[in-house]
């Protein structure tokens, strides 16, 4: 089975695991518990290992506890699952960022972290006995209601096709932000065969465009010098908040400095102007230098930022630079044009985010600022 149908059956599918409680000849069932993080060590240990297992992700623990503890918001609210003997059976957290609407505070949060292990799904859940509703969709209704209670919202939800169908159920609804997926490829090979979830066509589409951006870039590199006004600087050197026209996050200093860690992400900037500047998640041998938040104006002011991303980008071993300009408004336009210009492939896409919220202004594209710092927290 695969899909979104695959997704809800698996979220009531029947359990295969005899308990303790099973063994005593007693119906097995989970409770259900909300609670305001730091974690201690070994439940968040708990917590990482099973989604890694279930996921196939790497994250370290030293990642984990930071994006889930240490935010200038303070630390995630978390919905766990728990078997009679103390187990976590599922998890589910929202992680609070920091924003402002039209002058006034808002705690934007997102869901990360979600799991329900398959054994445990269709087990009853204490206080819920007489629900019809499987574990899964209890601890995620459970969390959004109380955090919306809490004043937290609009709530995020970057969620699979296949998982969507679950987060629907308890209201959550979906927003569409078109964007253009810009893309230049320094290494051809490792591109077409370790980027994941691509088709035998893609990766031999990756290959042959790689090829033809690696040849450009073999010329440009060496006919281009870098601009020696754009400089990597710390990460503390941030422009001011948002205007609070439309929602934004991290760019006050408190929450650049949290989510962009200068040990995994770079800040460029130019010397004399450095509210133009480009942050970008370093690349690796198995990943993309990838730009996440950026303030520039101008064409050549752009085109430098790209060769020196380009740059940083080789000497990194990275797969390439990828860099997704949401919006269609002018400045989005002039930005992907110029990226054209120097060889970028760009490709017109749109992300859809579910929301849990009782204001429809916030699913309107427009009322956001969107960029790839909301999509990029694991490694």
């Amino acid at each position: 089975m695969s899909g979104a149908t695959s997704a809800v059956q698996q979220a009531i599918a029947p359990g295969k695991l005899k308990t303790e409680a099973e063994a005593n000849g007693c119906e097995p069932i989970l409770r259900l518990r909300l609670a305001r993080g730091p974690l201690v060590a070994d439940q968040a240990e708990s917590i990482l290992t099973k989604y890694n297992q279930l996921t196939q992700s790497k994250i370290p623990m030293e990642e984990f506890r930071h994006w889930i503890q240490d935010g200038p918001e303070g630390p995630a609210w978390h919905a766990l699952l728990e078997t009679e003997d103390g187990q976590t059976a599922g998890h589910l957290c929202l992680i609070p960022f920091r924003s402002n609407w039209h002058g006034r505070k808002k705690i934007v949060a997102k869901a990360e972290y979600f799991f329900v292990e398959e054994q445990c799904r269709s087990m009853r859940v204490k206080g819920f006995e007489d629900s019809c509703k499987p574990a899964a969709i209890l601890l995620l209704d459970q969390l959004y209601r109380h955090c919306q209670a809490q004043g937290w919202g609009p709530l995020l939800i970057s969620a699979t096709p296949a998982i969507q169908p679950l987060h629907r159920m308890v209201g959550c609804r979906s927003a569409d932000f078109p964007l253009v997926e810009c893309l230049f490829i320094l290494r051809p090979w490792m591109a077409a065969t370790r980027t994941p979830n691509l088709s035998a066509r893609q990766r031999v589409a990756t290959f042959l465009a790689g090829c033809a951006q690696f040849s450009f870039w073999a010329v440009v590199g060496r006919l281009r010098r870098s601009n020696p006004r754009i400089r990597r600087v710390p990460m503390s050197s941030s422009g001011g908040p948002g205007d609070g026209e439309r929602l934004a996050m991290f760019e006050d200093e408190q929450s650049v400095r949290w989510r962009f860690p200068e040990k995994s992400y770079a800040r460029l900037a130019l010397e004399a102007a450095p509210d133009q500047f480009v942050i970008s998640k370093r690349g690796s041998g198995a990943g993309y230098t990838r730009v996440c938040q950026w303030g520039v104006a101008g064409d050549y002011s752009t085109k430098s930022f790209l060769l020196a991303l380009l740059r940083e980008a080789r000497a990194e071993k990275a797969l390439g630079v990828r860099w997704a300009v949401y919006g269609d408004g002018e400045g989005a336009a002039q930005l992907t044009g110029q990226m054209k210009r120097i060889g970028f492939l760009c490709v017109r896409r749109t992300r859809r985010l579910l929301q849990y919220t009782k204001d429809k202004e916030f699913l309107r594209a427009g009322s956001w600022k969107i960029t790839d710092s909301l999509f990029s927290f694991d490694p």
